[in-house]
């Protein structure tokens, strides 16, 4: 068995340079002649595809869009940190002093105890005078008052302090792209999204906070933490159950393509959902010798609620394209100013385009290839 899983991984893994190597195979290029600013029917796409110039226009509503990107929390995620009160549970230990009575405080010696009072796995305690009591589900508020009522017909005016001295018997998780994954106790004090990430050591260079989940009571929620972070939602900084998974994946899908004559074609990773198209020609080493500036494109496929493919670029899709006409240097600075998203593919022409349906099949190619690249990696556990 041990022999077959081996042949396996060298086979994928030769497959996967092969993959590579075909990617960046000389001879990527595309077809020459003009293709107009309007929207043509090709066979090839559903809706037909328009071509966009970046202008100031442009770049306003981007911002505009930006600015607006508050998502609606699902009302079973909204809580009031003003009402949160922590509910004891089996498990954890109870610190009970009796003012006045050590005795009771604790019970074999004059000194205070350290061991506390365990609640059993029925939810109740031991207490002396009182007896078995029940306080799972209570608050520190509400055990204090039953035992001093119960008390109360023994000591005259008995003042007393409930505290968890321990918690042990509700835990958050967090997974993913943190320096520390793992278990984090539910406490007195409020345990949200953003306390969690702090304990787990914050998040990775690799982590994608836009696309984060929350897994509640079977349920898996998209939580974009980018706008927690960067745009201030404070209504993402989710109040924490027990048993939620709170998980950051990586980036491995927020990738931009940058191809055509280009100093170095090139993957790159948007860090911090941050990239503008500047920046991407930058990191590729500019223009080759062979470039027209003025035929720079951004080829976007819409997306529904900003879903990323995990598997494919749809060639069935309706495509957005944006023309950068860079020949100026004013140009640049909308370049700066337009911000990229995942799998946007950035191509630099040698002149004008011609047909787009022949270039869509070279840029789909590609993409298809590097989705099916990471596919056969996470196939053969590398």
């Amino acid at each position: 068995m041990m022999i077959q899983k081996y042949a396996v991984k060298v086979w994928l893994g030769s497959l996967l340079m092969l993959l590579n190597a075909c990617v960046w195979a000389p001879g990527q290029h595309m077809d020459t002649g003009m293709f107009h600013e309007k929207n043509v029917n090709l066979n090839d796409f559903r809706k037909g595809v328009v071509i966009k110039p970046i202008n100031g226009a442009l770049v306003a509503k981007q911002r505009s869009n930006e600015v607006k990107h508050d998502l609606i929390i699902p009302k079973i995620l909204v809580s009031d940190f003003n009402t949160y009160h922590y509910e004891i549970e089996p498990q954890d230990v109870l610190k009970i002093t009796v003012w006045d009575h050590p005795e009771l405080t604790s019970p074999s010696g004059t000194f205070q105890s350290n061991t506390g009072n365990l609640v059993y796995a029925d939810g109740t305690i031991f207490y002396p005078y009182v007896g078995v009591m029940h306080v799972a589900g209570k608050t520190m508020e509400q055990v204090r008052d039953q035992l001093t009522h119960q008390l109360s017909k023994f000591i005259e005016n008995p003042q007393l302090s409930v505290e968890v001295q321990t918690f042990r018997s509700q835990y958050a998780y967090i997974t993913g792209q943190v320096n520390k994954a793992g278990q984090v106790a539910l406490t007195d004090s409020p345990l949200t999204v953003m306390r969690i990430i702090s304990q787990a050591g914050g998040v990775l260079p690799t982590a994608d906070l836009r696309h984060a989940t929350l897994l509640r009571d079977g349920k898996i929620y998209t939580l974009d933490l980018f706008s927690l972070y960067e745009r201030g939602q404070a209504d993402l900084n989710i109040l924490l159950k027990h048993g939620d998974i709170l998980n950051i994946p990586d980036n491995q899908l927020n990738k931009v393509f940058v191809m055509g004559a280009v100093g170095k074609a090139s993957t790159l990773f948007i860090q911090n959902d941050k990239m503008s198209l500047a920046e991407s020609l930058s990191d590729v080493n500019g223009f080759s010798g062979a470039s027209n500036p003025s035929q720079i494109y951004v080829i976007r496929g819409k997306r529904d609620k900003g879903v990323i493919a995990a598997d494919r670029f749809d060639a069935l899709a309706q495509l957005e394209v944006y023309h950068l006409d860079a020949s100026s240097p004013d140009a640049l600075i909308l370049a700066d100013q337009f911000h990229l998203q995942a799998r946007d593919v950035v191509y630099v022409s040698t002149t004008e385009l011609k047909r787009f349906a022949s270039v869509f099949g070279d840029i789909s190619r590609v993409i298809n290839t590097t989705a099916q690249t990471l596919i056969l990696k996470k196939a053969a556990g590398f």
